[in-house]
């Protein structure tokens, strides 16, 4: 199920990638798409601090709680 968010995903960024305001005949439509794509790259940005923040303050409260947080795992380096 995650391999599927993870492709839904990255299809989204690449039709976002895709779409070009000022291709868009209407002056008043592409400045408003315009506007549109800055907000939603905004509210990506903040998305993923607020998981990581999320993260941390899980990893904490199991801390505290004397349990483990979570794992750090590294990739191999080939």
């Amino acid at each position: 199920m995650t391999q599927r968010l993870d492709s839904s995903k990255k299809l989204g960024e690449e039709i976002l990638q895709s779409i070009e305001p000022k291709g868009i005949a209407d002056q008043s439509m592409g400045r408003t798409v315009e506007i549109l794509l800055n907000l939603i790259e905004q509210l990506q940005t903040e998305i993923k601090e607020i998981r990581a923040e999320d993260q941390q303050l899980k990893d904490e409260n199991n801390r505290v709680k004397g349990e483990q947080g979570q794992p750090d795992i590294k990739g191999s380096k080939k």
